[in-house]
């Protein structure tokens, strides 16, 4: 296990879409998964959130990045996958992940390793993607799992699965955000109360969607001064 310090500078140069915030919440996540279970990664593009899990993780706990890397306009294909593999490679990871070219669902669907403590979903972010992936994995659930999900606050379609799939089962509880990326912690015992105070701190985001929504919306229109008034200076979009 590397320190996070250590961590986040390694991953530095890499290409993706990870703030610092979020890429502290990956690794405290993984730091805490048990001996045993699995950390899945469905989206691991250059290999950034890839690196973080695997220098995060127990020894004992198994790494496996989902990705088909089969498109290249939406940044997959096999010069992607090149990179991804010398981004391990120069860290040291090559043997640390299990790559599966796959989709997330049918991954899901094949799986026979045992039980995943930490389920990170940063693949297709339509609505039908991101909500069969979450059924894909469901069963392999360990009952205290750590589900993140990236684009939350700022792709309509993850949003609609993070409540329509999340929000609305009492067999998870919201825990808290980093941005876009948000945290949900199974229990097989969840108190009443618990879940209404996540489904009531999610509700409150909200308008922070709104916010990142209408970003999008400016700069894709070219309204090149609403992004500055709401805050937002970096060139690329909201995450």
């Amino acid at each position: 296990m590397t320190s996070f310090a250590e961590t986040l500078q390694s991953v530095s140069s890499i290409d993706g879409w990870l703030t610092e915030g979020q890429a502290r919440m990956l690794y405290d996540a993984a730091s805490a998964v048990s001996a045993g279970e699995a950390i899945v990664e469905i989206g691991s593009h250059h290999g950034r959130s890839t690196i973080i899990l695997a220098k995060a993780k127990s020894p004992s706990a198994q790494l496996i990045a989902i990705d088909p890397f089969g498109d290249p306009r939406w940044g997959g294909g096999n010069d992607a996958l090149d990179t991804f593999n010398e981004n391990l490679a120069q860290n040291g990871l090559g043997d640390a992940v299990t790559l599966i070219r796959d989709y997330g669902a049918n991954a899901g669907d094949n799986w026979s390793s045992g039980p995943v403590g930490l389920l990170f979903v940063d693949g297709a972010h339509d609505y039908p993607s991101v909500k069969t992936d979450l059924a894909a994995w469901r069963p392999h659930l360990s009952p205290t799992a750590t589900i993140l999900l990236h684009d939350a606050y700022s792709s309509p379609g993850v949003t609609r699965a993070v409540f329509a799939e999340m929000f609305a089962s009492r067999d998870y509880r919201y825990t808290g955000s980093s941005g876009s990326l948000v945290r949900f912690q199974r229990s097989p015992s969840p108190s009443a109360v618990g879940v209404m105070i996540g489904r009531g701190r999610m509700l409150a985001k909200l308008p922070y969607l709104a916010r990142n929504l209408a970003i999008k919306v400016a700069m894709r229109r070219g309204w090149d001064a609403l992004p500055p008034l709401l805050g937002h200076r970096s060139p690329g979009a909201p995450y």
